[in-house]
């Protein structure tokens, strides 16, 4: 003998409403124990009740109610095995919404603090470097061709040079391209290359606009909004290709992206006003 609960008493237990236990029901979820053929009455076990909270957590773990239907027939180790993969897609968007809070917090900051970009101009005397030039898939991929590049640098017997502020990355571009971006990697030497390396001079900028930033790479678009804003009202100026970009500090001296120090270099011209 077991005890049967009305409908009500098992709403107010299991905290679901009558209507979605009717619901239940009609889609062949969750069926009474016993309807009563007179009255229409329904009535529920008191077992019943574990696998209703069972649908209630699936349901709020956002399963549709088909899979919740099909799982909760399934072998329990099945059951877990679906539960388990649920759990990880459930971090990844945990990870997804602390990125996105990241970058919340962030453009925060840096609406509270808009003069953080200081522009100064000055001269860059002419440098030899060894570099590789490449299109590359995107930007997001400049790593990748960063690492070839050394690889190429140990093949050839050219020392990487400790310093940071050796070497550089230069973007020829003349507007922003979402893939097949021409990127050259380099550093400073007077070493002899042989290709896909080469040695070349990089020419004498007598105008740069200089900035620093501070953090991650997903404020360098902030960065150049703000040179937009002072090229403006600089209008002595203008903006040439060929933008340099010097990591004093990135992801081969620490994994906290917030102590990344990224130096732009951008080549600009003075014009004649009159």
């Amino acid at each position: 003998m077991f005890l049967l609960l009305k409908i009500g008493e098992f709403s107010q237990l299991g905290q679901v409403s009558i209507r979605t236990l009717r619901h239940y029901d009609e889609i062949d979820l969750l069926h009474p124990k016993l309807v009563d053929e007179e009255s229409g009455y329904r009535y529920y076990s008191v077992r019943q009740l574990e696998v209703l909270a069972q649908i209630v957590l699936l349901r709020d773990l956002k399963f549709s109610l088909k899979e919740i239907k099909n799982l909760i027939q399934q072998d329990p180790k099945i059951f877990t095995a679906a539960l388990l993969k649920k759990d990880r897609e459930i971090e990844k968007e945990i990870q997804r919404d602390q990125f996105r809070q990241q970058q919340i917090h962030q453009m925060i900051q840096r609406m509270q603090h808009k003069e953080k970009y200081q522009v100064t101009i000055k001269k860059i005397p002419v440098i030899s470097v060894v570099s590789l030039r490449k299109k590359i898939k995107s930007f997001y991929h400049e790593g990748m061709l960063w690492k070839e590049f050394m690889e190429q640098l140990k093949k050839q017997e050219i020392s990487f040079p400790a310093d940071p502020d050796q070497n550089l990355t230069i973007f020829h571009d003349e507007e922003y391209l979402e893939e097949g971006v021409d990127v050259e990697v380099a550093i400073i030497s007077n070493k002899k290359a042989k290709e896909p390396l080469q040695m070349r001079q990089l020419p004498t900028l007598e105008h740069a606009a200089i900035m620093y930033v501070e953090g991650n790479y997903h404020q360098l678009p902030e960065a150049y909004q703000a040179f937009a804003k002072w090229l403006d009202e600089h209008p002595e100026f203008e903006m040439v290709k060929a933008t340099r970009q010097i990591c004093h500090v990135g992801p081969e001296h620490t994994a906290n992206p917030e102590e990344y120090l990224t130096e732009l270099q951008i080549p600009l011209i003075p014009l004649t006003l009159t």
